[in-house]
């Protein structure tokens, strides 16, 4: 027969609290009964109590405290959790002999392996979600956790986003998921940060974006802002989608849409959440190249024009098929944004381009830490010049801290632009950072002046 004391609502093993000033409010609460034979004994007082404890070295946090106790045999408490963790969560029934004075502390519940830190929700379509099938090295980390979409927080495994006992969940995937970069990126977040990381997987493959517009139906985004209040708060969102609108063509909307997903996340939330976007990758089936190239720029006009969005280039990674990033390339990906994340590593992302001569121009990057770095010849190095009388080949290219210097093959006529990393998949001859090794972000048509 139960006795003691039992946790029924707020808090579960492998939970992570989102952080704010440096901890978290749990607010808590379950029942109690008193062992028939105590009371028999007689007792002064009973109080469902708790307490905090280091799960590593069992060192008490917070001490044994009393919780609001009520007439009906319930309880409830609001529990400080500090920064940090992993920490066990234990309860008891203290009662008190009336002769003695003797505290006698019978059994309760505990939550185990909880912890207070950073939660991020990942959001998009199917490398968001995760269908990198193969093998690399991804191992989970006791630091690293998961809410399922089955309301149930684990320890984070591959796959993230799986059905289990989820079927109505609306993010739930229709087939087989795989890897993602988000453990990989969470380990790596707990490296820089010592503190334990919580991921929310909100994701689903094929999904467009009309899908996460609140004004154009928006059922998965009332899915994304569920989760986050169900799990108290996040800390950022994590979003890899756009591949539905490169293969439709519904690309025109692409900017405007992804704008009022942020912001309505942000007046729903009541604060600038930050967005950490990935630009997409490649297809390798028929489509028409230049809807990626929208998209992309589409993206990337995103992070300069919207407060709080950061890019991340993946052009140039692997495919484990025609649109799935594979798992090695999952958790490079994953480092890398942890390292935009909590070191401010950022991709070379043009600045300007600025006409030198009649026939050269110059490239000035931001973002460079070292220099820039050409990988093989100037004819593969993915730009593409084009003026009045069409496109222009590039005879040199020559690279010097953080421009790049390009001479063409005829005189620039008229208007001239430029763009790098076209088509739907871009050659994976990138220019590079030296010192970061991040490709620089594709662009569109960008004027030569």
């Amino acid at each position: 027969m139960f006795y003691g004391t039992r946790i029924t609502r707020g808090v579960s093993s492998w939970q992570i609290f989102p952080c704010k000033d440096g901890c978290c409010q749990a607010e808590i609460g379950g029942s109690w009964r008193l062992e028939e034979g105590a009371g028999r004994a007689g007792v002064s007082s009973a109080v469902p109590s708790y307490r905090l404890l280091r799960q590593d070295d069992n060192s008490v946090i917070t001490g044994w405290t009393g919780a609001d106790s009520y007439d009906d045999n319930t309880w409830s408490a609001c529990v400080t959790i500090p920064r940090g963790g992993l920490y066990r969560l234990e309860t008891c029934l203290d009662a008190v002999s009336a002769k003695t004075g003797e505290h006698w502390r019978f059994r309760g519940d505990m939550r185990m392996h909880i912890g207070c830190g950073d939660v991020f929700v990942i959001a998009g379509q199917s490398n968001a979600a995760g269908y990198g099938k193969g093998v690399a090295w991804d191992a989970p980390d006791v630091r690293v956790h998961v809410k399922r979409n089955s309301g149930v927080w684990d320890m984070a495994t591959h796959p993230l986003n799986d059905a289990t006992d989820a079927y109505e969940c609306p993010n739930v995937p229709m087939g087989q998921v795989g890897t993602s970069p988000f453990l990989s990126f969470g380990k790596r977040h707990a490296d820089y940060t010592s503190c334990p990381v919580g991921l929310i997987p909100a994701a689903q493959g094929g999904s467009p974006i009309r899908d996460w517009d609140p004004k154009q139906g928006g059922h998965l985004f009332r899915n994304m802002i569920s989760k986050i209040q169900r799990a108290g708060g996040a800390t950022a969102i994590l979003w890899y989608q756009g591949c539905a609108e490169a293969m439709t063509g519904e690309t025109d909307t692409y900017f405007d849409s992804f704008k009022s997903l942020v912001e309505s996340t942000r007046r729903i939330l009541g604060w600038t959440i930050p967005f950490y976007t990935f630009q997409l990758n490649g297809y390798l089936g028929d489509t028409s190249p230049r809807q990626w190239d929208l998209i992309r720029a589409a993206q990337r006009r995103a992070a300069h024009e919207i407060r709080e969005v950061y890019l991340l280039p993946t052009w140039g990674m692997d495919l484990a098929d025609d649109i799935h990033l594979s798992p090695s390339s999952n958790v490079a990906l994953g480092e890398q944004l942890a390292a935009l994340m909590d070191l401010g590593v950022r991709a070379p992302d043009l600045m300007r381009a600025e006409k030198t001569s009649e026939n050269q121009f110059r490239l000035v990057f931001d973002n460079v830490r070292g220099s820039l770095l050409l990988r093989g010849p100037a004819e593969r190095q993915e730009l593409a010049i084009r003026d009045e009388a069409g496109q222009i080949p590039v005879s040199g290219i020559r690279a010097e801290g953080n421009c790049l210097t390009v001479t063409l093959a005829r005189e620039m006529r008229g208007g001239v632009f430029v763009s790098m990393g076209l088509g739907a998949v871009p050659k994976p001859q990138p220019v590079m950072d030296d010192a970061t090794n991040l490709p620089a972000i594709p662009f569109l048509d960008e004027p030569i002046v």
